[in-house]
């Protein structure tokens, strides 16, 4: 069958997922983790215990909140208990299935037969077209029983089912159920569910970041009595009458978070659901725009009542969404704590170093590599930022967490100061300009890969990176400037002669020296030159030094494009000069003849 990804891949995930760990998970660094994306994620030594110490956190927390009868207490302890072997009895299982796959794939012993990955030994992994592989857990599960620890009116439980069964709960036998991979859906799902239960450890999901596990429960005390269908009609009902309760729960499962556009006051409740029609304007063929603005989410927040209570001590990722964008001090306090670094926040969550092999690179191989640096023995790749003055920065990527920390440790040994950020699945290590070009001043390597790479930026890129580049360039002179001899091209003679005939147009020089002759500089280089035309002198001394690294005739090129063309235009917009329409059609004409 066709498979999403790559045996390779596949082996990649299994290694992630059966790492050694040198330290055991610390609550903070899981609770951080929760409130972050609400998933726990990693080598399986790590995510098992993980779990395991957030149900212990939680189970105490709502006995601290909620202050339970002693009989409803000891079922809560019970639950927690259970839940707790379960996941002890799942780990177990799940490492020998993992090491006995993963033997197979590096031995490339296993067999593919009807969607399922076989070892030698028999043990077998789901391998589907679109989803996750994933190692199915077998015989671990356990009944309990969880207490109504809300107490709410039996009406306003029911809005919160409601939203539960329009987004991730489902039917199982005429039974409500909820799958999941994030715990603290487990308590939010279950206080709306309470009563007799039937939990087990469902799987194993290999992601990207590690495994990942799905505990499924089964509320044997309710009936399920809506279709899904149904249940999203009568949460668009319940809205339209002003009811959000239903829209709450219904985020909760299935809701868009986007933390950085509620951090930049983008407000936008936007759910997913195979129909976007029934509930609000269509965002796409998959998510329904529900809401805008501020108001929707103090009109969630304020829905909530004892069951907001609950979200905060679970500390649900989605909740905390709701409150940076309706509690001022709680974002003011949210900001303030976010300043620190995220290779902080990576190092304390998963307390795991790995190691990365060394990457000889040449500069002399295909133009593929341009724009590589080697610092520390880590391959990087330069890349132009956008901002208020541009920025350029060395980045390394990888999907293997341990192999980020293990960069970034390289390069903080060679005295640099690196960060680890999130982008889609890959973790990306990178440096900033102050750091790159400290080395570049000690580092002939990198001096020359970093003015080629703005060489070519300011040459071919887009017109952002080109101006990005310029500035770069203005801002950080990467090398004092030298002269250099050009060679006595008629062309070249000629175009400099032009440009010199059309600065004398507008300025009145001291004495006339000729452009082609024993000083073969530019004149706006070899001349004292008034200040209004420092920027066009500044435009030939960096294409100058640029044709040191390239060519001459290409450097003087673009010394005339930057110092006749953008600069000179510059001085039209700031200067109130008579013939400025006749400057502007000069430099424009220049700018062209200096693609001889």
């Amino acid at each position: 069958m066709e498979r999403r990804f790559s045996i390779d891949e596949l082996g990649r995930r299994l290694e992630l997922a059966l790492k050694p760990i040198e330290k055991p998970p610390s609550l903070d660094g899981v609770l951080a983790a929760v409130g972050r994306n609400g998933k726990l994620r990693g080598p399986a030594d790590w995510v098992f215990p993980a779990w395991r110490l957030y149900v212990d956190y939680v189970v105490e927390e709502i006995i601290g909140r909620f202050k339970p009868s002693a009989e409803e207490e000891e079922q809560l302890r019970d639950f927690g208990r259970k839940l707790d072997t379960l996941l002890g009895q799942a780990e177990g299982q799940a490492r020998a299935k993992l090491e006995a796959v993963y033997k197979a794939v590096v031995d490339g012993t296993y067999r593919m037969e009807g969607g399922r990955l076989y070892a030698p030994d028999g043990a077998w992994m789901y391998i589907a077209k679109v989803a996750a592989p994933r190692i199915a857990i077998h015989g671990v599960s356990a009944s309990a029983h969880f207490p109504d620890v809300l107490k709410l009116p039996r009406e306003r439980l029911e809005l919160l089912q409601l939203g539960w069964r329009a987004s991730d709960e489902g039917n199982n036998g005429g039974r409500p159920f909820m799958g999941t991979t994030q715990p603290w859906q487990v308590f939010a799902w279950t206080a709306a569910r309470y009563g007799e239960l039937y939990v087990y450890v469902d799987s194993v999901i290999l992601t990207r970041e590690g495994a990942s596990v799905e505990v499924t429960i089964i509320a044997k005390s309710w009936r399920q009595r809506r279709s899904k269908a149904e249940a999203i009609d009568l949460v668009a009902s319940h809205l339209r009458r002003g009811e959000w309760a239903p829209l709450l729960t219904m985020w909760l499962g299935d809701g868009d978070a986007k933390r950085r556009d509620v951090l930049s006051s983008d407000y936008e409740l936007v759910i997913a659901t195979k129909e976007p029609w029934r509930l609000g304007s269509s965002k796409s063929t998959r998510e329904a725009l529900v809401a805008t603005g501020k108001e929707a989410f103090e009109r969630l927040g304020e829905s909530a009542g004892a069951y907001g209570v609950l979200l905060d001590l679970l500390k649900a990722h989605k909740w905390i969404d709701v409150k940076l964008a309706t509690d001022d001090g709680f974002r003011a306090a949210f900001k303030l704590k976010a300043k620190k670094r995220s290779i902080d926040v990576l190092r304390e969550a998963f307390g795991q170093n790995g190691e990365i092999p060394t990457e000889q690179f040449s500069y002399a191989e295909d133009g593929q590599r341009r724009g590589a640096v080697v610092v520390a023995d880590v391959v990087m790749h330069l890349e132009l930022v956008g901002g208020r003055g541009g920025s350029l920065l060395a980045e390394y990527f990888t999907r293997d967490v341990g192999r980020a920390l293990a960069a970034a440790r390289r390069l903080e040994s060679a005295g640099l100061k690196p960060n680890v950020v999130r982008s889609g699945p890959n973790y990306v290590v990178y440096i900033a300009t102050a750091d790159l070009l400290r080395l570049a001043e000690g580092d002939e390597a990198v001096r020359r890969a970093i003015a080629l790479y703005l060489a070519e930026k300011a040459k071919n890129g887009t017109p952002r990176q080109r101006e990005l580049a310029e500035k770069i360039l203005k801002r950080h002179p990467l090398f004092p400037f030298q002269l250099l001899p050009f060679p006595r091209n008629r062309h070249l003679c000629a175009l400099a002669n032009r440009i010199d005939d059309e600065f004398s147009r507008y300025v009145v020089w001291n004495r006339r020296q000729p452009t082609c002759g024993i000083d073969q500089r530019p004149v706006g280089l070899r001349r004292r030159q008034p200040e209004e035309f420092g920027g066009a002198a500044e435009g030939f001394k960096r294409g100058v030094y640029l044709g040191r690294l390239l060519d001459a005739e290409n450097g003087y090129k673009l010394g005339v494009r930057l110092g006749a063309l953008h600069h000179l235009g510059e001085f039209v917009k700031v200067h109130d000069v008579h013939d400025a329409a006749e400057l502007r059609r000069e430099s424009i004409r220049l700018g062209r003849a200096s693609t001889y």
